[in-house]
């Protein structure tokens, strides 16, 4: 109908978006998408159970948006499955008793102990980690933990890149806030850069050609 109408009145379209749907999980809206993308989403779900995390572990490859869509539907189950819709704030960690505790993201937490801290991911929503990003931190009674400082900074990096979490209103220069994560990482954890950035590169290829392959038809 937009279209139509700005042709109507003589005007030059816009460059199409190619987000022509959208995917839903609960009724909650997890983002907008290709056609492609959401009969992909039904058939897989459909073929998996329902899962979203057996689609991420049992299929190779997912268009950026997809993923995204997959990791989000993760959460939401996997905050359901375990405790019937909330995640528990752990009481213990690594390093100690834990005194203070900030959910990140349903079953991501960021604590804080009378020594040291860092962040929590319950193993139930493991999958919206990348294997590199897996590699970087260690298993600790059914999460997997990463220190404050030098490891923490990959779980940041994930969540932030997968729009999982934002950066927190307290915080007035983010710029400079990714950016000492990103220093951060290219120091203590090189090849994680390196196949995140790789994987960055990867899908901006494919978001290239996605439009020729598109006029191909």
């Amino acid at each position: 109908m937009l279209a139509r109408s700005r042709k109507e009145a003589g005007t030059m379209p816009r460059k199409r978006t190619g987000y022509d749907a959208a995917c839903y999980y609960d009724g909650k809206l997890l983002g907008r998408c290709t056609k492609a993308d959401s009969d992909a989403y039904t058939l897989l779900m459909n073929a998996c159970g329902g899962e979203a995390a057996r689609v991420l572990r049992e299929y190779a490859y997912f268009s950026p948006e997809l993923k995204a869509i997959l990791e989000k539907a993760a959460l939401m189950q996997a905050d359901r499955s375990r405790t019937g819709g909330m995640f528990h704030a752990p009481k213990s960690s690594p390093w100690g008793e834990v005194q203070s505790c900030e959910t990140l993201c349903p079953g991501v937490f960021l604590v804080s102990t009378a020594s040291h801290g860092g962040t929590m991911v319950a193993n139930e929503v493991a999958a919206v980690l990348s294997p590199a990003a897996k590699k970087c931190g260690f298993k600790d009674k059914g999460y997997i933990c990463y220190e404050e400082d030098a490891q923490e900074s990959v779980v940041l990096r994930e969540l932030l890149d997968k729009k999982l979490w934002k950066i927190p209103d307290r915080i007035k220069d983010k710029g400079q806030f990714e950016e000492k994560l990103n220093q951060s990482i290219r120091q203590y954890h090189p090849e994680y850069w390196r196949a995140r950035q790789s994987g960055r590169e990867a899908a901006e290829a494919a978001r290239s050609t996605a439009p020729a392959k598109e006029a191909a038809r």
